[in-house]
């Protein structure tokens, strides 16, 4: 059940990224030729400096979602009421402070932009931005439950119409009344009511959600051990946020606005791909945490390693296609000014691959609640990311931002993989990344042998150069990790899951 579960979950959660996707990339082609490229940059911009204020969520959603494994596992109505009682409080506090704050930030706006020139209404656009956060944590605190029980699969009919309304209105707005304004809130109205019914039809599959919890409170003991996981996911979300969101801030501020709308375009492709590949891995979490709770070391690691090497395959043929795509891809779509130089794409994919290959120790060190372990780690990371970030931009320029977040994310890349084997497997780590070393050589390998068939074919065409790259780049790479692995006890693994999974679909 944990397969067939994580699988509908799987499969509800791609269906919602390619609609979603398809839409979002429609909406920015028409955003691009209707309204100019500074919007494109404070769009990006605001969505990064909310994130700042999203510390404030502290990572509860998290925390609970590890805590509700466990009493609905053994259907304790009692346990799962009391959690969901502190967790609508604490997201209510949350609330309100993200609105405070927020309202705090708005007089130092500029300070984040280097030229502010060009830009109407910059106060209005963030407080829509601000506003579309305080509801999402008003509203959607009651998903968690429903992830964490398994079942996200069930409301995804739901998100997907309110993604493709949202998009078809915005895409309207754009071409009717060429107004970010009026864009901006047609989010905010699909916002409000996919979380209204969202949760209208949770408290129908969890009836108790209706009940009076006033009197519902936790115990001390479990108390106590929400607010240590809260403490250290703390720390990972302050990582996590300096990783992700400061890259554009900082973009902002030293080398331009325009830059971080470019830039966007990149993170849009990379984020559409990378969606797909992390709804595999980000759903499987709840039945991560329901196999470290039941089954013995050894299921564990078995499991590791064919979510390892599945993740693997993703990610480094993604890779090698981002890399030989990226360039005529971007011209073709949004135009040959909005390209970056090919030192600055290399970093951005060095970027996605190596934080895609930290997903799977992240899934299980999320699942078995071991947050507390390397919760002094991203504050290192965040510092190292943000000084050689900074310093390097100013040298180099935009190259400079991506260099200093691949740098980063090595810190986590070796301590979380360390974590994972001590205490989930109890296994030497040493094996792990001798597999990662192999891995990273053998994609190289498919890369290099890409680019070698693909300087055999000149064609002046753009969309056949993108489909004839894309082809390559899929094939070949997929050809080595083949033949590289196609006697190792995970590739077998892998092939008998989905050979026995057909098999019951069949049955």
């Amino acid at each position: 059940m944990r397969t067939i579960n994580s699988i509908k979950n799987i499969i509800g959660n791609f269906a919602n990224n390619l609609l979603l996707n398809l839409l979002r990339f429609c909406s920015r082609i028409i955003f691009i030729k209707v309204l100019s490229d500074v919007y494109l940059g404070v769009n990006g911009l605001c969505s990064n400096v909310l994130g700042l204020l999203a510390l404030s969520e502290l990572g509860i959603s998290t925390a609970i979602g590890y805590s509700l494994y466990k009493p609905l596992a053994d259907k304790n109505i009692d346990k799962i009421k009391a959690l969901m009682n502190f967790y609508k409080k604490a997201y209510r506090v949350v609330a309100l402070v993200v609105l405070t704050m927020g309202l705090i930030l708005v007089p130092f706006l500029p300070w984040f932009i280097k030229d502010t020139s060009g830009i109407e209404n910059l106060t209005l656009i963030y407080l829509i931005f601000l506003a579309n956060m305080v509801i999402g944590y008003l509203f959607s605190y009651k998903r968690t439950l429903i992830g964490a029980d398994q079942k996200t699969y069930k409301i995804m009919p739901i998100v997907m119409f309110y993604n493709f309304l949202m998009t078809i209105l915005q895409i309207s707005v754009l071409l009717i009344f060429k107004n970010y304004i009026v864009y901006l809130l047609m989010q905010t109205l699909c916002v409000i009511l996919e979380n209204v019914t969202v949760n209208h039809y949770i408290n129908k599959a969890y009836p108790y959600l209706k009940d009076d919890m006033k009197d519902t409170k936790l115990d001390k003991k479990e108390l106590g051990t929400i607010k240590t996981n809260i403490k250290a996911l703390l720390l990972h979300k302050v990582g996590s946020y300096v990783l992700t969101s400061t890259d554009n801030i900082v973009i902002s501020k030293i080398i331009g606005i325009v830059a971080v709308g470019i830039y966007s375009n990149y993170v849009l492709v990379v984020n559409m791909i990378g969606s797909f590949i992390y709804v595999l891995i980000s759903n499987v979490t709840a039945s991560v945490g329901n196999l470290i709770a039941k089954e013995a070391k050894e299921k564990k690691y078995k499991i590791f390693k064919e979510m390892d090497f599945i993740c693997y395959c993703l990610y480094g043929v993604s890779s090698v296609c981002f890399l030989t795509v990226f360039t005529p891809f971007i011209e073709f779509c949004f135009g040959a000014k909005f390209l970056l130089p090919m030192s600055v794409t290399a970093v951005i994919v060095l970027n996605h691959y190596l934080t895609g290959m930290n997903n799977v120790p992240i899934t299980f060190q999320t699942a078995a609640g071991l947050y507390d372990k390397d919760k002094f780690v991203p504050l290192i990371q965040s510092f190292v990311n943000l000084i050689i970030s900074i310093v390097l931009a100013q040298k180099i320029g935009l190259v400079g931002v991506f260099i200093g977040t691949a740098i980063s994310t090595l810190l986590p890349l070796i301590i979380k993989p360390i974590i994972a084997y001590k205490y989930i497997f109890d296994r030497n780590v040493i094996n792990y990344f001798a597999s990662f070393l192999k891995q990273l050589f053998t994609i190289v390998i498919g890369f290099a042998l890409s680019m070698l068939c693909i300087n055999f074919i000149n064609v002046d065409s753009l969309i056949v150069t993108i489909a004839v790259r894309l082809i390559i780049s899929l094939i070949v790479p997929t050809i080595v990790i083949i033949l590289a692995y196609h006697n190792s006890e995970a590739f077998k693994d892998v092939i008998y899951r989905v050979k026995h999974l057909l098999k019951r679909r069949h049955a």
